[in-house]
């Protein structure tokens, strides 16, 4: 069993260290025809605003090779819907849920905490910071969000603000620290006529395997060193990703948007970390269990 939340009163255990990323899963079974829910160790749900929100405009996601940038404005049909919606799909849940949060307003999230801790299969929060926040804003943010709420509440840090907020959030009071929130690009996403000339950027968050090289350098620089647990998300596209994460410190991993292409990936990931961890040493224990029976015969 996995300790998500070792400093919390109620703690966050799981039995598996792997979990769809925010944004790639829905609210708990999108994918239920296609992965064995059974097999993972939490579901992370799309992001939620307390208030209802709208998606972007135009296009949305452009792809190019291996990797792709995304653009969606986080839609949310605000939270007393998601509640009303998905609630009764996360008391059937076989593992816990995790409720991302859009981290906005502290009286928001705050809100947002208290009506969630009486949510049955709601076992915890992850706060998504944007990358303009200050170091107070964030805090003040993790501030409301525990003080208002009874659940652990996770931080997923930008990519661009890890070495600032991550040790600082994680001395605050952040029960587990997410590494991290894919970064913002550019993409062209249409060719001119003639020339080879470019006519259209995107601009959205980057995602795909490139991303994780650059994941394994925030884990060696901070995973273990933070005094809480890491969480590792950002362009993991196999068991060995999976595994190398972890050999670093990363105490789980988030399957991020490569998911919508293989969402197979996070049951293999899974079978895989499971085979990896040692077992138990049956046969030790039978010959202790042999020895004992016998002394208690003497």
């Amino acid at each position: 069993m996995i300790e998500l939340a070792p400093n919390h009163k109620y703690g966050l255990p799981i039995a598996v260290p792997v979990m769809p990323a925010s944004g790639t899963f829905g609210y708990g079974e999108a994918y239920h025809d296609l992965v064995d829910l059974s097999l993972l160790g939490a579901i992370v749900t799309n992001p939620v605003s307390l208030r209802p929100r709208r998606a972007a405009h135009g296009q949305r996601i452009g792809v190019r090779a291996d990797h792709f940038v995304v653009h969606t404005g986080w839609p949310s049909p605000g939270l007393h819907r998601v509640i009303r919606e998905a609630g009764p799909v996360w008391r059937r849940l076989p593992v816990p849920v995790i409720v991302h949060l859009l981290a906005a307003r502290p009286v928001d999230v705050g809100r947002a905490a208290a009506h969630l801790s009486g949510v049955r299969g709601v076992r915890g929060l992850e706060l998504g910071l944007t990358e303009d926040l200050s170091f107070a804003e964030a805090r003040d943010l993790l501030a409301a969000a525990a003080e208002e709420g009874d659940l652990p509440v996770i931080v997923k840090v930008p990519f661009s603000r890890v070495d600032d907020l991550a040790p600082r959030l994680a001395q605050a009071g952040a029960d587990a620290i997410t590494l991290m929130s894919p970064p913002r690009a550019v993409l062209p996403v249409a060719g001119g006529e003639a020339g080879g000339q470019v006519a259209r950027f995107m601009r959205g968050r980057l995602y795909g395997v490139a991303l994780f090289p650059l994941l394994l350098n925030a884990l060696s620089r901070w995973a273990g060193k933070l005094g809480v647990p890491v969480i590792a998300c950002g362009g993991i596209a196999s068991p060995e990703d999976a595994l190398a994460c972890l050999t670093l410190g990363a105490a789980v991993v988030q399957i991020d948007a490569l998911l919508w292409r293989v969402p197979w990936l996070l049951n293999s990931v899974a079978r895989a970390l499971v085979q990896s961890q040692p077992q138990p040493d049956t046969e030790q224990d039978d010959v202790s269990a042999d020895q004992g029976a016998m002394e208690a015969n003497l």
